[in-house]
């Protein structure tokens, strides 16, 4: 922490800045619902293992992997060129990870990935909220790590 001349303060946080960047949460999308002209992305996950958006105020940026087979006999919805909220699957309308976000195509079955979730993202979060699993976590080494540096 280090005071600025006009009386500012920074407060830099050097664990966070690090780790943010290390981690990524993925979701995948199990229906995509319209309400009052809204479009809701319902993922399979939520704020019970991704806290950070809620904890932080703000709609978290992400990106869609569309995955192109689709399981099931009915039609498979979806949107496109739209704007939409991503949400997970509790019964709380706090479950919110992003709004009014822009998408050129999303639908059930494709995967919504959040980066920046390295940092705090799991253990913020309230674990076993209804008794929901807990997400598969992957650590993918980094070969001569301390070489590159």
């Amino acid at each position: 922490m280090s005071a600025l001349r006009d009386g500012l303060t920074v407060r830099f946080e050097c664990g966070r800045y690090i780790t943010a960047f290390c981690g990524y949460y993925a979701m995948e999308v199990i229906d995509v619902k319209r309400a009052f002209d809204r479009a809701f992305v319902v993922a399979c996950g939520g704020t019970h293992h991704f806290r950070t958006p809620y904890a932080q105020g703000h709609s978290h940026p992400f990106r869609v992997l569309p995955v192109e087979s689709w399981r099931y006999p009915f039609a498979r919805p979806g949107v496109k060129d739209a704007r939409v909220s991503v949400v997970g699957q509790l019964c709380t309308p706090k479950d919110i990870l992003a709004q009014d976000a822009p998408v050129d195509s999303v639908r059930a079955g494709d995967m919504v990935v959040f980066p920046y979730a390295g940092a705090y993202a799991w253990h913020i979060s309230h674990h076993d909220f209804l008794r929901h699993p807990h997400p598969r976590h992957s650590y993918l080494p980094v070969e001569n790590a301390h070489a590159a540096a």
